[in-house]
């Protein structure tokens, strides 16, 4: 166990600033305008998503099926923290407050490999197509639900692919139901073209932002939800913290 404290980042800033050209976004969306063209009158906001508390890494996941070929154990991705304390896998949101922003469809992907579902977590727009497939040559089964409804639930050995419409917003939870319990996945569908997750440092950057009001979103699967308002100034950039407690042991 270690106690991650805010303040101890302060010996890394300098770092942290001169360092920021070397991490590009990650899956952003840029803005376009009606005519398809992107906006030149933007900034962008840059910053990292922090843990401060008590943090003991979450044990690995136990196997119950198919432990010839998976394994004992898996990793358990639901709560990754640097030893700085900066938080991976967090998804960041901006909702522009003033007007609304046209979005663009994407093709992303979900893989069952290695008795886990890759990536972990991933955001889509509306409207995105998402890609399912199996990698290991073991049955698995996609899941998912949003809230409590099931949207769709595919059986995948190794040499079916199928594809899904994300026609809904809301976060997607995804397991497996051969009895893979220890399987799971996020997809947060949004709204909003302008989007991305954290690296492995907690660190995140979203380019390509008209100036305006903005409404910050963001959500950690084991951490939750939290919302701020942020402006965007033409050619500027905009440091955004944000800063989880955690008092306790996570599962």
């Amino acid at each position: 166990m270690r106690t991650i404290n805010r303040l101890s980042t302060v010996l890394t800033v300098v770092t942290w600033i001169l360092g920021w050209a070397a991490y590009p976004s990650t899956g952003t969306v840029a803005e376009y305008r009606s005519d398809g063209s992107k906006g030149k009158d933007t900034g962008k906001v840059v910053g990292t998503v922090w843990l401060v508390g008590a943090y003991e890494r979450p044990a690995r996941l136990k196997v119950f099926k198919n432990r010839d070929f998976c394994g004992p154990w898996v990793a358990n991705e639901s709560l990754l923290v640097s030893s700085d304390g900066g938080i991976q896998n967090t998804v960041i949101i901006l909702h522009p407050t003033d007007r609304q922003a046209r979005t663009l469809p994407a093709n992303i992907s979900l893989d069952n490999r290695n008795c886990a579902f890759a990536p972990h977590v991933q955001v889509a727009t509306v409207g995105s197509e998402l890609r399912l497939k199996n990698s290991d040559p073991i049955l698995h089964t996609v899941h998912a639900r949003l809230g409590k409804e099931t949207l769709f639930n595919v059986g995948l050995p190794r040499w079916r692919q199928v594809t899904k419409s994300l026609t809904r917003s809301g976060i997607i939870r995804i397991d497996c139901d051969v009895l893979h319990t220890w399987m799971s996945a996020a997809i947060v569908v949004t709204q909003s073209p302008y989007f991305t997750l954290t690296d492995q440092h907690g660190r995140f950057v979203i380019e390509q932002l008209p100036a305006g009001e903005y409404e910050m979103q963001t959500w950690h699967e084991k951490l939750g939800t939290k919302n701020r308002w942020i402006r965007v100034s033409e050619g500027a950039q905009t440091s955004v913290d944000v800063v989880y407690g955690l008092n306790q042991k996570m599962p």
